[in-house]
């Protein structure tokens, strides 16, 4: 008998709790179900994201409310970038009943716009009534592909590689390459890597092209890029046909890290670090920059690296920058530790400058530690400009004469006619001697330089920074990124011709 009531009690409190299961179930169904419909009547009845590629990023919507829609917009986000983005769409047709289609371009084929193929683009609608009703649909995503292709992925669940045509074996290849990056520089940087990376893998260089953000025609020319890291959306693009596309996109992803690990709203992480990071995570290296880096040496022609926020300007010294950023951040992790690196990233992160937060992580000067390297390479330190020396010798304005047929017989007749300046306008054909300003050493000269730059290599990564988060261009393993291929055989050449004059 008690067995049986104890059955009985069971079965009531089974019931129950199913009864209490199925209410709470309704209760989040009539919720969801409001939240869809704004609890006023508006719905949405289909929507429809397209890509237009090199053109744009189509957004269609049908909606329908008891009250006349006043406006329907989209607001998306692009990739991992903090800051989001808002469309209205415009009526194009009435629908069946009271509904209505609208529809709304993002355009995508400007500098300021370009979004990367293979960028997650999460979006949401807000619909809103004459009568203040509002409707605010669920996110959803949508991955804007280069449409002139059918793409198939293969992924680990964090890292997507998108591909086209019978390369699986390549994109397996860079797959595993990247998760190899992932697992050796994400502790060493302190960077998240749950988020997602996507990669686009294009065959060839003429498919790759059309991909890469607009440029000048002349640029596109001559340019032969092999790999681009779109660090705040999350993507690579990568040409697979490259001889060392596993280290392309090795070197590309330690750029995402460096970013997540060490670059916010106000910090930001100087160019030799960065590409230093960049080689030094790279799993499959090339021996173009050692071989640079080792020629400088030996001719005494090391470059300010920690003095500089961007790359230098010509062919050979790019080479050698890489060659010097790579070494010095090996440097940094073998003497100092992982934890000091991380700790240095952290607190770019939190804005301050690296000339500061060097100091305040590793106790000495960029100087410093940069003449640590060198000790360690066995040349010598490199030492601040004379604050005298570094300023522009003035020089009084000379008065200026009239110009003759005289004056220009006088200077020969193979010069280039350019008035000549006199101390005295009474004496307009005497032509005086060139003052001549002293010249400040080399390693001044070349302290002036990166000094001088500073102000438009900030206003340039500023630029950058609003537009795609800070693509990669580098000469990689023997192969071009962002460069011309004819710029770095110039640069080799030069360093050989260069040696074999001395």
């Amino acid at each position: 008998m008690s067995h049986s009531r104890t059955l009985g009690r069971r079965t009531l409190g089974q019931i129950s709790g199913l009864l209490l299961a199925v209410f709470l179930f309704l209760s989040v169904f009539t919720a969801q179900s409001l939240a869809q419909t704004g609890g006023s009547g508006i719905e949405l009845l289909s929507s429809e994201v397209t890509s237009e590629f090199q053109k744009g990023i189509r957004f269609d919507a049908e909606v329908r409310s008891s009250a006349e829609i006043e406006e329907i917009a989209v607001r998306f986000r692009i990739g991992q970038r903090e800051v989001g983005a808002y469309e209205y769409l415009e009526p194009k047709e009435q629908g069946s009943g009271e509904s209505i289609k609208a529809s709304a371009f993002y355009r995508t084929n400007t500098t300021a716009r370009y979004i990367a193929p293979g960028t997650i683009i999460t979006y949401s609608f807000e619909v809103t009534d004459v009568d203040g009703n509002k409707l605010d649909t669920e996110e959803s995503e949508y991955i804007y592909h280069d449409d002139r292709y059918e793409w198939e992925e293969i992924t680990n669940g964090i890292i997507t590689v998108s591909y086209h045509g019978p390369v699986s074996f390549r994109a397996k290849d860079i797959l595993d390459a990247t998760v190899q990056t992932l697992e050796n520089m994400g502790p060493l940087l302190g960077a998240g890597v749950d988020d997602p990376i996507r990669i686009t893998m294009y065959n060839n260089w003429p498919e790759m092209r059309p991909a890469l953000p607009p440029d000048s025609e002349t640029t596109r020319r001559e340019l032969i890029t092999e790999g681009q890291a779109h660090s705040p959306e999350g993507v690579l693009l990568v040409l697979g046909g490259a001889s060392r596309a596993s280290g392309i996109a090795s070197h590309e992803v330690t750029h995402i890290l460096v970013h997540r690990a060490g670059e916010g709203t106000l910090g930001r992480v100087p160019s030799w670090l960065n590409e230093g990071l960049a080689e030094f995570g790279n799993i499959q290296p090339g021996e173009s920059y050692d071989r640079a880096l080792n020629y400088a040496i030996q001719r005494d022609d090391l470059l300010p690296i920690t003095g500089m926020n961007g790359q230098p300007g010509t062919p050979e010294d790019v080479i050698i920058f890489y060659g010097q950023a790579r070494s010095i951040v090996r440097f940094m992790v073998e003497e100092y530790g992982a934890d000091k690196m991380r700790e240095l990233m952290a607190t770019i992160k939190s804005g301050k400058n690296y000339r500061s937060a060097i100091p305040e992580v590793y106790g000495i000067t960029p100087l410093e530690l940069e003449n640590q390297w060198r000790d360690s390479l066995g040349v010598q330190h490199r030492q601040l400009p004379d604050p005298e020396s570094a300023l522009p010798t003035p020089l009084p304005t000379a008065a200026l004469s009239l110009f003759s047929i005289d004056t220009l017989r006088q200077q020969g007749s193979g010069a280039t006619a350019v008035p000549s300046a006199a101390t005295r306008a009474s004496e307009p054909t005497e032509i005086p001697q060139p003052i001549v300003a002293p010249t400040a050493p080399p390693a001044v000269r070349a302290e002036q330089v990166a000094g001088t730059a500073v102000a438009a290599l900030r206003e340039i990564e500023s630029e950058d920074g609003e537009r795609s988060g800070g693509s990669c261009g580098i000469p990689t393993q023997g192969g071009v990124a962002e460069m011309s291929s004819v710029a770095l055989l110039a640069g080799l050449a030069w360093l050989w011709l260069r040696r074999r004059r001395n």
